[in-house]
């Protein structure tokens, strides 16, 4: 009889084991949890010297080429200052974009609603200093500068209008200087504009908010 019992508490075990990773991998509702991670891309060149524009999926961590830029295979598409969601006049997807005046590292889910798609009369990411994620400093020092807005994250939804994202830009520069170094404060060493660093976070489960 001991014998027995020894066997079946040995063979409920595994069951039981097996119980407890599966709660582990689900949320409150029984809903599969997405692991998110942040990762930061340096020096994406948007110099846009041909009118072009530089395409990027977030959902990949990668440029896309520009031949695919018909699809809803990219994110976001920068050249300059200007940066394009994947959505009505700017591409095929139903990506889109809401500006919030909130730290990075506190955005942690993204909204349900709100965003705002490309159209002919303005751009989910406004352009121009002090209406989207910029500052030109003008005559101020450093003078002439494109200055990200401290505590402006920008969220988006994907191109394929699945997954949503939330993404700071840290430097217009290359090489990400020290907005406050002598160097950049002159115009003869100041490292070429254009070339982006930014950090995002991207939700890998479709449909779920969570960005952290």
């Amino acid at each position: 009889m001991l014998q027995r019992r020894l066997f079946l508490i040995l063979s409920l075990a595994p069951i039981v084991l097996f119980s407890a990773c599966s709660d582990s991998m689900t949320g409150a509702d029984d809903e599969p949890m997405s692991e998110i991670e942040i990762q930061q891309y340096e020096d994406l060149d948007a110099v846009g010297t041909d009118g072009s524009f530089t395409f990027f999926s977030l959902l990949n961590g990668g440029i896309v080429a520009s031949e695919d830029s018909a699809t809803t295979g990219w994110d976001i598409a920068i050249r300059g200052t200007t940066i394009l969601t994947n959505s009505g006049v700017s591409g095929p997807g139903d990506g889109g974009a809401i500006l919030l005046d909130v730290p990075f590292d506190e955005v942690s889910i993204a909204p349900e609603s709100g965003y705002s798609t490309d159209s002919e009369e303005s751009l989910a990411i406004p352009t121009g200093s002090g209406n989207g994620w910029y500052s030109y400093t003008g005559q101020s020092n450093p003078q002439f500068a494109i200055l990200p807005i401290e505590n402006k994250t920008i969220v988006l939804k994907s191109g394929n209008g699945s997954h949503y994202a939330k993404l700071e830009i840290i430097s217009y520069y290359k090489g990400n200087p020290d907005a406050g170094s002598e160097e950049f404060a002159s115009l003869q060493t100041r490292p070429d504009g254009r070339f982006y660093t930014f950090r995002y976070a991207i939700q890998q489960t479709e449909g779920l908010r969570e960005l952290q």
